[in-house]
């Protein structure tokens, strides 16, 4: 798992990937980000309001300039296309991520889908998928998606 988060990011962080990747915070973003580029990309409509999305969730929740923003969106969309499923990503998520922060993952997902003010079938499909995958409950889930979309 790790050598293929090393692959997705290199060319992102350069010499400084085995350091960030030895960090367990790095590992949760690296992560994390690749399956919000799955959310994204699952109705085949790149928004701009998404990808603006991206970046300001990656700026404020996960503390990253904007230029390593744009360099991460840009590498995890690379790896989107090579991706074969989820488990690569959620398993790390598992592994390092509380049941908090799997919550507030999934509410980013929300924010995600309804930038462009619209959930598509299959965003809201795969948002459940991963909710699954990350061992959220339904409650929880649920409750991501009011918190953002509202009742």
């Amino acid at each position: 798992m790790i050598e293929k988060l090393k692959q997705i990011f290199s060319s992102t962080f350069g010499a400084d990937t085995d350091v960030m990747l030895n960090d367990q915070e790095q590992t949760k973003k690296l992560a994390a980000v690749a399956l919000m580029v799955e959310i994204i990309a699952v109705d085949d409509e790149q928004h701009d309001a998404e990808k603006n999305m991206l970046r300001q969730i990656l700026v404020e929740q996960f503390d990253v300039t904007q230029q390593a923003a744009n360099a991460l969106i840009t590498n995890a969309e690379q790896a989107h296309e090579e991706a074969t499923d989820f488990f690569r990503f959620t398993s790390e998520i598992n592994e390092f991520f509380d049941a908090d922060e799997k919550i507030d993952l999934i509410e980013s997902f929300w924010k995600l889908a309804w930038a462009d003010q619209h959930i598509h079938d299959l965003e809201q499909h795969v948002i459940r998928r991963l909710a699954n995958l990350l061992h959220v409950s339904h409650k929880d889930f649920i409750a991501a998606k009011i918190r953002v979309v509202g009742a």
